[in-house]
């Protein structure tokens, strides 16, 4: 009897010639060059990055096996079988499409027993993909490499932004109105959602927790039904990774170790797409398992390995008067009453700011995430309506990180760079404890002159050559992590739980000391 993976490898060499065809060989070999090739979900689809030699840009090409005439047939009448046949979507919910399947195969056997294994396997892909899975994008949405999909329109090429080679069109487009329409439709009410002419404007999350904004037909876009996806991670990046992509460097996370540890609050500021959500992940994560997390968001983006932690949504309203709306103002006045020791906000930009600066003047500390391109245009929005953050109360924030999208001065890639730390005092301009030199790619600190640092040390009790001391544990401690690959956010947190709880342990594994 043959293995799983003995019948992949013997499938994939099936279908292997039915991947390009012959007019699609002949284009990609005379005008681009395939510079990288990886599966998406093999041994149905694969990823191709090309790139074009005469007009000198890569382009994303999906190798998707494709059906003939006869698995065409088979395909519209196993698919009708399949229809009636569902009771629900909680079929595909629950994962057993796969064994549904075979049973609607298994009971109309009479009509499929002639063709052959090949055929009806690559006729159960598009049956998967169709009905449980993203249909036409599929392909894309298996790519970790993706960040995020968008279409401005039927017949436009899908755009998809790599995370090593940026902005890329795709092979991937919707041939009319009606198939991009109909692919939105199934998409949002699969989701529990509705969108129409009438409500054209919708922003939900889908399967997978990836979030998808939408702009329905030609009622606001003149080009039809457009929509932007992007994509939820499922391994989430850690403190560990942000080092190891030169986003942070070891000393700049070990100090905002510290700032967790001792409840201080801290907004991450940047224009969209900087990557303001990726950190604030990162950053939770050093929050200790004992303390209780309260998160409220929009759509559901923030990703924790955290035992106590509430996760909180926001919900829309019903009917013309958004009856029964709940925004993020409301879930945040009901998370303090729950004693967190950090309240997360997905993005502040809403009367819902006053209310979080108020539970950080309580005690509580706060993560966040706001639009602006430096910490002065993010102090005069928070003080301008609707937020009206009254001066005296920006101090409560103790640290602001600045992050932003740069590009990479030898390869021209899209990197992601804090570019400052700020520490926020209401009696004198901000501290810079950590500076980006863009020409050297090299982080500055001057944590000696830390503000925060001397607050824990007045907290604490501990002399502020103390509290330097300990930073310089941590540093060190991040450093053994980053060196021997511990990046996975759980087994992050669980050595930052294991040095919250015995220190010792910890500094005696790393062999702290001993270089001293």
């Amino acid at each position: 009897m043959k293995s799983v993976n003995e019948n992949q490898i013997e499938l994939g060499g099936i279908l292997n010639h039915d991947l390009l065809d012959e007019s699609t060989i002949n284009k990609v070999s005379n005008q681009f060059k395939i510079v990288k090739e990886y599966p998406l979900n093999a041994p149905f689809s694969y990823a191709k990055i090309l790139w074009d030699e005469k007009n000198s840009y890569f382009q994303y090409f999906v190798d998707e096996i494709k059906l003939n005439f006869d698995e065409e047939r088979i395909y519209k009448d196993l698919y009708t079988f399949v229809e009636e046949s569902l009771d629900s979507l909680e079929t595909t919910k629950e994962q057993k499409f796969d064994v549904h399947l075979n049973d609607v195969i298994k009971k109309h056997e009479i009509f499929f027993t002639s063709n052959p294994i090949a055929s009806m396997e690559k006729v159960k892909y598009f049956l998967k993909r169709d009905i449980m899975g993203y249909g036409e994008i599929d392909a894309l949405m298996h790519d970790p490499n993706i960040e995020d999909i968008s279409c401005s329109g039927p017949k436009n090429p899908l755009y998809v932004w790599h995370r090593q080679y940026d902005s890329l069109s795709s092979n991937i487009s919707f041939e009319s109105h009606q198939k991009l329409n109909s692919f939105i439709t199934r998409i949002v009410f699969k989701a529990g959602k509705h969108v129409s002419t009438a409500h054209p404007i919708s922003d939900l999350a889908i399967t997978g927790n990836h979030r998808i904004s939408v702009l329905y037909q030609k009622e606001i876009t003149p080009k039809g039904t457009s929509f932007t996806i992007r994509k939820f991670k499922e391994d989430p990046y850690s403190i560990i990774d942000l080092i190891g992509f030169g986003t942070i460097d070891i000393e700049t996370a070990a100090y905002l170790w510290m700032l967790i540890q001792a409840k201080m609050s801290i907004m991450i500021i940047g224009s969209t797409g900087s990557g303001k959500t990726t950190v604030l992940n990162s950053i939770a994560g050093l929050v200790s398992e004992n303390d209780k997390l309260f998160s409220v968001e929009d759509v559901a983006e923030i990703n924790i390995p955290h035992d106590n932690w509430f996760s909180l949504i926001s919900r829309s309203g019903y009917g013309s008067n958004d009856e029964g709306e709940i925004g993020l103002y409301e879930l945040i006045k009901s998370g303090v009453r729950h004693r967190p020791d950090y309240i997360i906000v997905g993005e502040i930009r809403g009367s819902e700011a006053y209310v979080m600066f108020q539970a950080m003047a309580t005690g509580h500390g706060g993560l966040s995430t706001m639009h602006a391109d430096s910490l002065d245009s993010a102090s005069k929005r928070l003080q301008q309506k609707p937020m009206s953050i009254p001066p005296a109360y920006l101090s409560l924030m103790n640290c602001a990180l600045v992050i932003k999208r740069v590009k990479d001065k030898v390869t021209g890639q899209s990197m992601r760079r804090a570019i400052s730390i700020e520490e926020i005092s209401s009696s004198s301009a901000p501290n810079s404890v950590t500076t980006w030199n863009p020409k050297s790619d090299y982080f500055d600190h001057s944590f000696s002159s830390s503000k925060n640092l001397k607050k824990i040390s007045e907290q604490t009790g501990d002399e502020f050559n103390e509290v330097l001391k300990e930073h310089h544990k941590r540093t060190k401690i991040l450093k053994w992590m980053s060196s021997n690959n511990i990046r996975e956010h759980k087994k992050v947190t669980e050595m930052i739980r294991k040095y919250y709880n015995d220190p010792k342990s910890v500094l005696k594994k790393i062999n702290y000391g001993d270089e001293e």
